[in-house]
């Protein structure tokens, strides 16, 4: 018996029993797709959380409120409210690398105006943060020396919250925003920023730091930026910063970030958790496998006689074993096939719909690839033992099964 003769053989045993044979198919086509969508979408997901710190600046450190606990630069003491405005102040003086620093006071609370009523973040913070952090502006003028000084009630918004609270931001300079009962004066309308991680940076609304003190009564900041003269005093602006922090503290009660060092953690945290989910979507794979076997040992018993006759005519055991794997195999090649177009199509509309950027090719292939090679792996390494225990049965004992 030729290679083409059991593929035929193959394909009209799995006709005779297609909703079997779909069912089974199902589960491979699940796995498949599950595999190629998660890993797809995850490195979409990487590829898009760096490029949005990217556009960040290298030069910009973050300084968080207590220590980071070892092995992690995310986890850190809880509670610590360890960072003041006259520690800004004291790094903004002292620090030779640094070109800028501005604190940052940070809430969410409800906001109203026009009528309407939204919950958005309220961000205290001092002048410089335009340039610290590269913000421009659409409309107006950004808060000024003088904004801080005399505690003015003065409000920037971001594009996303000026649409939600005025449906079409134009001419929304002079207008008031109610925050904590406190009425404050539209002066400025900021460019759109984009998101980073999910979050809005369009949604929120800039008050002068002072103001923020007195209307919240908090005297401690939620995080200082601060930002290196240039990328190669980054290392520089780092130690002098730490050094400055510490000589005010006392202790190691903060932490300072870089740019860098924070992508290097989400990119690691990001690999990992699609590793995770890959791992889960291959659980399924082999569940799939799994129900090949299930449906192949059915199909032995189903078809001892025949098994019989073919070998009472001269079968042999090669012969049954190549014809039992083959089956389980399209079975899984079929599923890898399809699972293929469903995850592909999965991780398209996902990553589209979700961040606005398409799988790149080069990344895609070797997943598909990969899933595709797994699937057809899944078929040989569950039909070996439906396929071997269909070629030990003996030709007689076959023929009088009933």
């Amino acid at each position: 018996m030729d290679l083409f003769e059991s593929f035929s053989i193959a394909r009209e045993a799995l006709r005779a029993n297609r909703l079997r044979t779909i069912l089974t198919t199902l589960g491979v086509i699940i796995g498949v797709a599950a595999v190629i969508a998660l890993v797809s979408v995850g490195q979409t997901v990487r590829t898009s959380v760096v490029g949005e710190f990217a556009t960040l600046g290298p030069e910009l450190l973050w300084v968080l409120p207590g220590k980071a606990r070892e092995g992690s630069q995310f986890a850190r003491e809880e509670g610590r409210l360890s960072l003041t405005f006259e520690d800004a102040e004291a790094v903004a003086k002292d620090a030779d690398a640094v070109s800028g620093v501005s604190p940052i006071l940070q809430t969410s609370i409800e906001v109203t105006s026009a009528g309407r009523r939204v919950t958005t973040t309220v961000v205290g913070t001092t002048p410089n943060i335009a340039d610290v952090r590269g913000l421009s502006m659409q409309a107006g003028r950004f808060l000024s020396a003088s904004d801080l000084v005399r505690r003015k009630r003065a409000a920037v918004l971001g594009p996303s919250l000026a649409r939600r609270l005025y449906r079409t931001p134009a001419n929304i300079l002079g207008r008031r925003v109610i925050i904590n009962g406190r009425a404050f004066d539209v002066v400025g309308l900021l460019r759109s920023e984009g998101q980073v991680l999910g979050l809005d940076l369009d949604d929120r609304l800039y008050i002068p730091v002072t103001t923020a003190q007195q209307l919240f009564r908090i005297d401690y900041a939620s995080f200082i930026f601060v930002k290196a003269k240039d990328t190669a005093s980054v290392p520089r602006a780092l130690r002098e910063t730490e050094r400055i922090l510490l000589r005010r503290h006392g202790e190691e009660d903060f932490t300072v970030l870089t740019q860098s060092q924070l992508l290097t953690s989400l990119d690691a945290i990001l690999r990992i958790l699609t590793l995770a989910l890959t791992s889960i979507a291959a659980i399924s794979l082999v569940v799939g496998g799994i129900g090949i076997m299930n449906i192949m040992l059915v199909s032995v018993t189903e078809r001892t006689r025949e098994i019989g006759i073919r070998k009472a005519i001269g079968a042999r055991r090669l012969h049954i074993l190549t014809q039992f794997l083959i089956e389980a195999v399209v079975i899984s090649l079929v599923g890898g096939l399809m699972g293929m177009l469903v995850g592909l199509a999965l991780s398209w509309g996902i990553s589209t719909s979700l961040f606005n950027s398409a799988p790149s090719l080069g990344s895609t292939a070797p997943i598909v690839l990969l899933a595709f090679g797994f699937s057809a792996a899944v078929g040989v390494v569950f039909g070996v033992y439906p396929a071997w225990r269909a070629a030990q049965l003996h030709p007689v004992e076959a023929l009088r099964y009933e």
